[in-house]
C-alpha cells in the first residue's frame, strides 16, 4: 500500500521540482491537441504518431532525454506522412531540441539538430513545396532552439560553479573559526588552569585546623574549584563539546541551587538579603538558560565587589512570565569597597547588556542616592510557565 502511494508521489514531485519543464509540457501538449483538432480525422498511423507525441509531452517532466527524442522522431514521422502541414509538430520539435541541449551532450543535440532539418527540407521535397528561404528559416529557428537551449544550460553551470565557491569559501571561514577556537581553548587552559591549580595547591596546604585563618584558605579553595568549573565550561563550548548532553537538571532546578547557593555565600561574608523566585518554568532553551544563569553570577559578584560586608544588603527577585523572565535587584554602594586596579572590569553588565539585547531583551541599570538599581528583562519564546 505504502509503495502504491510512493510511486504517484515521487511523480508529483517531478512536476513540482520542475516548474520550466511543466510549462513547457503544458505549451507542447496544448499545441499537439490544437494540431489534432484542426486537421480532424486522418489515417490511423499519424494518430498513433500523435498519440506518441501527447503522452510524451506529458511525460517531459518526469523523463526528460527520452522523452525529447520520442518527440522528434515523432514528430519527424508526422511530418513526413502526413500532406497537410503540421506546424505545431514543428514547434514541439522545437521545445525537444531545446530541452536536449540544455541536458544532453553534444553529439546528442547535434544529432536531433540534422534530424530536424533534414526531416522539414525532406518533406518539403516530397510535397513538392520546397523552398530554399524558408527551409533556411526552419533551420535557423531550430539552431536558435538549440543555442537558447545550450545558453541557459551555461547560466546554470555558471551559478552551480558560483554556489560551490561560496559554499567552499564557507567551510574555509568555519575552518579558519575553529582553529582560532582552539588556539583561545589551548591558551585558556595553559594559562588559567595552571595558575588556578597553583591557587588551589597553596589554599591546600594552609587548610588545618591549627592555622587561624584555615577558614579564609577553605573560602580560596572554593572560589579556585567553581573558577575550574567556569573555565572548563569555557574550554568545552570553544572545543565545541555538547554540553547539552551532559546536563540532565532542570532550568529550574540550576536557578533555585545557583540563588541557594549565591545568597548563602553573600551571607556567610556578612551581608544582608534574600533572593527569590517568583513564577516557575519547566522549559528554556540552552541560550536563554545560559545568559540567565551567568547574569545572576555577575550581579551577585557585583553586590561582593561594591559593598562591604555588615554593612551593605541586597534584594533580587526573579519573576517568571508567560513570555519572559524579569530580574530586579537593589544593594546598597554607600559603603563600596575599592578595588585594585587589575580587579575592575567595567565590562560584564555592558557584555550581558549586547547579549540580553540579542536575545530581544534589555538591561537598564542606574546607581540612585547610594542604592544601586538593576532590572533585566530576558524574553523565555520557548519556555511553559505557571504562576505560582
Amino acid at each position: 500500500m505504502n509503495m502504491a502511494f510512493t510511486f504517484p508521489s515521487k511523480i508529483i514531485r517531478r512536476y513540482v521540482a520542475h516548474p520550466c519543464l511543466s510549462l513547457l509540457s503544458l505549451l507542447g501538449l496544448s499545441l499537439a491537441l490544437m494540431e489534432i483538432i484542426q486537421i480532424g480525422p486522418m489515417p490511423l498511423l499519424p494518430a498513433m504518431l500523435y498519440g506518441v507525441l501527447a503522452v510524451s509531452f506529458v511525460l517531459l517532466p518526469v523523463i526528460n532525454d527520452q522523452t525529447c527524442w520520442a518527440i522528434i522522431v515523432a514528430g519527424s514521422a508526422i511530418s513526413i506522412s502526413l500532406t497537410q502541414d503540421s506546424p505545431f509538430v514543428v514547434s514541439g520539435m522545437l521545445i525537444a531540441l531545446g530541452i536536449l541541449a540544455f541536458s544532453g551532450t553534444v553529439s546528442e543535440w547535434l544529432i536531433a539538430m540534422l534530424i530536424c532539418s533534414c526531416t522539414y527540407i525532406a518533406r518539403s521535397v516530397m510535397v513538392g513545396n520546397f523552398n530554399v528561404f524558408v527551409s533556411v528559416s526552419v533551420t535557423v529557428m531550430f539552431l536558435a532552439s538549440l543555442l537558447a537551449g545550450r545558453l541557459v544550460a551555461l547560466r546554470q553551470q555558471a551559478f552551480i560553479r558560483e554556489e560551490q565557491r561560496l559554499k567552499l569559501q564557507l567551510q574555509l571561514q568555519r575552518l579558519d573559526y575553529m582553529k582560532q577556537k582552539n588556539r583561545l581553548a589551548i591558551q585558556i587552559h595553559d594559562s588559567l588552569t595552571n595558575n588556578l591549580s597553583d591557587i588551589s595547591l597553596m589554599a591546600r596546604i594552609h587548610i588545618d585546623d591549627n592555622i587561624p585563618d584555615g577558614d579564609d584558605w577553605a573560602i580560596v579553595l572554593e572560589h579556585s574549584q567553581e573558577a575550574f568549573t567556569q573555565v572548563h565550561d569555557i574550554i568545552d563550548i570553544l572545543s565545541s563539546e555538547d554540553k547539552d548532553a551532559k546536563s540532565e537538571t532542570t532550568f529550574m532546578v540550576e536557578l533555585r541551587n545557583l540563588l541557594d547557593e549565591r545568597c548563602s555565600h553573600l551571607h556567610a561574608l556578612g551581608y544582608e538579603g534574600d533572593a527569590t523566585i517568583e513564577g516557575f518554568c519547566i522549559k528554556t532553551t540552552q541560550e536563554e538558560k545560559e545568559e540567565v544563569l551567568s547574569l545572576i553570577k555577575e550581579i551577585c559578584n557585583n553586590i561582593q565587589r561594591h559593598s562591604l560586608p555588615h554593612n551593605g544588603s541586597f534584594e533580587l527577585i526573579v519573576r517568571l512570565s508567560p513570555s519572559s523572565m524579569e530580574i530586579n535587584e537593589m544593594n546598597d554602594i554607600t559603603a563600596g569597597s575599592s578595588l585594585a586596579a587589575f580587579e575592575q572590569s567595567g565590562r560584564g553588565l555592558s557584555l550581558h547588556s549586547k547579549r540580553i539585547q540579542e536575545l530581544g531583551g534589555e538591561l537598564n541599570y542606574r546607581s540612585d542616592d547610594g542604592l544601586w538599581v538593576l532590572y533585566a528583562k530576558i524574553p523565555l519564546s520557548h519556555m511553559e510557565t505557571t504562576k505560582t
